[in-house]
C-alpha cells in the first residue's frame, strides 16, 4: 500500500468537532510556528493538520500525488515541570495506552514511510543520556537513540503494553523529543514575532492581518472532519504546502497595496458622485473579495478568473489610464453577464478593482 493510499483509506484519529480554548489554540500556534520554520529553512513541505496526529509533514518525489515519506508530531503543552520517561510512559486510556505508544502506533499503519514520530512540547525534558549527562532546558532536539539505558527501558516497557517485542522498526530509529519555543501563554506574540523576522525585508506588510489569516487557515484545516476520497482531497482540506503559504503571503501583500491606496479610489468615487453608503459597501466588499481569494473560496476565485479575462485584452489602457473608474466600466462592458448571474453588482465592482489594481502593479 502506498503512503497516499494509506492516508486516504486508513482510519484516522477520532474527531470531536471544532475545539476551542487555550489548549487548542496552543496546538494551532505550535503547528503554525513549525510551518514557518520549515518555510524559512527552504524546505519543500506539505503540512497536514490533525489527521492521524496533531501535525504531520509529507515529503517525497516531485509528484505531490505520490509522496513516500511522512513524519508525525504529537503536541503537548505542559506547565507542571519537565517531561520524564515515566510521564511519557504513563498508562492512560485505550490502546495504544501511553503517549509514546500513540507515537509509535503510526509505524503500524504507514510502515517504512514513517521517518520520525516526535513528541513536541513547550516544556523541557528530564532525561539521562547515554553518555551519562542530564538533559537541560538547552536540549531542544533529542533522539531516542541518545537516551541512557534506564530511560530507554522505561519507554520500552510502555511500548510493550501495545507492541510486543521485537519491534520493527525499533523505537530508537523513529522516536524523537523536541521542545518548541512557543509558550503555553503568549503564543500569539511569539508567532507574530516569527512572521516579523521572516518578512523583515517586506516593507509595510500588515503582520497582524497576515497572522490572523494564517491562524484561520490552520484552524480551518485542523477542524475539517470530511471523509476524504483522494490524496487531493486531503491536500485541499487538511494540508498547507510551501506554495500555499507563499500564495497567502502574496495575497496579503496585494491586500496591503489596494487598501493602502484606497484614498485614491475614494477620491474618484466622491468625484463621480457616489454616496458614502456606496463607498463604505464597496470597501467592505473589496476586503471580502480579498479574504475570499486568500482562503481560496470557490466563489471569490471564480469571480476573479472571470473579470481577469477582459483585463488581459486592455493592457495599453492600463498603462495609459489616470483614472480607475473608467477602466472598471470598460472591463464591465466586456464581461459575459451570463457568467455573473449569481453575483451582486457591488461584488463585481469590488473584484474588478482588486484585479485591476494587481494588474496595474504587476502582481
Amino acid at each position: 500500500m502506498t503512503l497516499a493510499t494509506a492516508l486516504v483509506t486508513a482510519k484516522p484519529r477520532e474527531k470531536s468537532g471544532p475545539r476551542t480554548g487555550a489548549r487548542y489554540a496552543f496546538q494551532v500556534h505550535v503547528c503554525l510556528a513549525k510551518v514557518l520554520d520549515w518555510h524559512v529553512a527552504g524546505s519543500d513541505y506539505r503540512a497536514v493538520f490533525d489527521h492521524f496526529d496533531d501535525l504531520a509533514v509529507i515529503t517525497g518525489p516531485d509528484d505531490p500525488d505520490d509522496p513516500d515519506k511522512i513524519a508525525f508530531f504529537q503536541i503537548k503543552g505542559n506547565q507542571s515541570g519537565p517531561w520524564t520517561a515515566a510521564k511519557l510512559a504513563k498508562k492512560e486510556g485505550e490502546s495504544p495506552c501511553t503517549p509514546v505508544g500513540k507515537m509509535y502506533h503510526h509505524t503500524t499503519i504507514f510502515g517504512s514511510a514513517v521517518t520520525r514520530c516526535t513528541f513536541l512540547t513547550n516544556a523541557s525534558f528530564n532525561f539521562t543520556l547515554a553518555d551519562g549527562t542530564k538533559t537541560s532546558s538547552d536540549h531542544r532536539n533529542i533522539a531516542h537513540a541518545n537516551l541512557g539505558q534506564k530511560d530507554s527501558e522505561v519507554i520500552a516497557k510502555a511500548l510493550d503494553l501495545d507492541f510486543a517485542p521485537p519491534r520493527s522498526p525499533n523505537e530508537s530509529i523513529v522516536l524523537h523529543y523536541e521542545r518548541t519555543d512557543v509558550p503555553v501563554t503568549g503564543y500569539d506574540t511569539m508567532v507574530k514575532g516569527k512572521l516579523v523576522e521572516m518578512l523583515e525585508n517586506t516593507d509595510g506588510l500588515a503582520i497582524s492581518a497576515l497572522y490572523r489569516t494564517l491562524v484561520e487557515e490552520v484552524t480551518a484545516r485542523t477542524n475539517d472532519a470530511t471523509e476524504y476520497s483522494s490524496i487531493e482531497d486531503i491536500y485541499a482540506r487538511k494540508a498547507l504546502s510551501r506554495k500555499n503559504l507563499a500564495d497567502v503571503i502574496s495575497a496579503a501583500e496585494n491586500r496591503r497595496g489596494i487598501l493602502d491606496s484606497w484614498s485614491i479610489i475614494e477620491d474618484e468615487l466622491k468625484d463621480a458622485g457616489r454616496s458614502i453608503a456606496f463607498r463604505v459597501r464597496l470597501k467592505t466588499q473589496t476586503i471580502t473579495h480579498l479574504r475570499g481569494c486568500t482562503n481560496r473560496s470557490a466563489r471569490s476565485v471564480t469571480l476573479a478568473e472571470i473579470v481577469n479575462k477582459p483585463l488581459a485584452t486592455i493592457g495599453n489602457a492600463l498603462v495609459e489610464c489616470d483614472k480607475l473608474l473608467p477602466v472598471v466600466e470598460t472591463v464591465k462592458a466586456q464581461l459575459q453577464m451570463s457568467e455573473l448571474s449569481s453575483y451582486d453588482a457591488i461584488e463585481i465592482d469590488a473584484a474588478i478593482l482588486v484585479e485591476l489594481f494587481e494588474a496595474m502593479n504587476g502582481k
